[in-house]
C-alpha cells in the first residue's frame, strides 16, 4: 500500500541518514519504526477509567442511601409545593 505523509524537513533528514547507516530503505526504515512503536503500544497494560459519578467527594451512595435520598427531595418538593 503507498501513502503520503507529511514530516518535518529534520525528521526526514535524520530519518534518510539513519536508513542508509544501517542499509535500509527509507521505506522499510519507517516500516520498522512503526511496527516497533505499535508493538509497545500493545505491551502496555490497559488502565481501566474511572469516572467520576458526580463532583462530590467521598464513597459512592449504597442503593438505599440514594433511594432514601430521592424519597427526602421529592417530599421536600411535595412540601414545598403545599407551602
Amino acid at each position: 500500500m503507498q501513502t503520503t505523509l507529511r514530516i518535518t524537513d529534520d525528521t526526514y533528514r535524520r530519518a534518510k541518514a539513519k536508513s542508509s547507516e544501517l542499509g535500509l530503505s527509507l521505506t522499510r526504515f519507517f516500516e520498522e519504526a512503526v511496527e516497533e512503536r505499535l508493538a509497545s503500544l500493545e505491551r502496555r497494560p490497559i488502565k481501566p477509567i474511572v469516572l467520576p459519578v458526580s463532583s462530590v467527594f467521598g464513597p459512592a451512595l449504597t442503593d438505599e442511601e440514594l433511594h432514601r435520598r430521592r424519597e427526602a427531595a421529592e417530599l421536600e418538593d411535595d412540601l414545598s409545593r403545599l407551602g
